[in-house]
C-alpha cells in the first residue's frame, strides 16, 4: 500500500501507528480489531473510507490506493474526511486533493518522524 506523505490520524490511530501501518503493508491481520482507512481513489480524484480489510482483495495488491488517513471507526473516519474536505477547500479553493497534498509542505530525507500538526481536531501524521 502507498502511504501519503501527510496521513490523518485519530487518536487510536496515533497511539497505534507502526503497527496498523505494518498491518496494512504486510497485507496480514495482526491487530484483530476493526479500524477504517481513508483512501484517494485515482479514477475519480475523491476520498473514499472503508474498513482496511476491503484493502486485502487482490485488485488491491496490484494497484495499491494511497492512504491518507487512518480512524477507529465509522465516526472517526467520517469526522476525518470532513477535516480534510475543509482543510482542501480552504488550501487550493475546490476539491482536488491530489493538488492539496501536493501543496503541503515537503517532507525533507532524513526528517525524523512523527511529528504532529493539530489540524481542526484531527491530528496529522508528518
Amino acid at each position: 500500500m502507498i502511504f501519503s506523505d501527510y496521513v490523518y490520524v485519530d487518536e487510536y490511530a496515533y497511539s497505534n501507528f507502526d503497527k496498523i501501518k505494518e498491518n496494512i503493508e504486510k497485507r496480514k491481520k495482526i491487530i484483530t480489531e476493526t479500524f477504517f482507512v481513508i483512501i484517494l481513489n485515482e479514477y475519480t480524484s475523491k476520498l473514499e473510507f472503508t474498513e482496511w480489510m476491503f484493502l486485502l482483495q487482490r485488485h488491491y495488491k496490484e494497484n495499491p490506493p494511497m492512504i491518507v488517513g487512518l480512524a477507529k471507526d465509522y465516526e472517526s473516519a467520517e469526522t476525518l474526511t470532513c477535516h480534510m474536505i475543509e482543510n482542501c477547500m480552504i488550501k487550493v479553493k475546490s476539491l482536488d486533493y491530489i493538488a492539496y497534498l501536493a501543496s503541503l509542505p515537503e517532507i525533507k530525507e532524513n526528517e525524523e518522524l512523527p511529528k504532529l500538526l493539530k489540524i481542526s481536531g484531527g491530528k496529522m501524521y508528518v
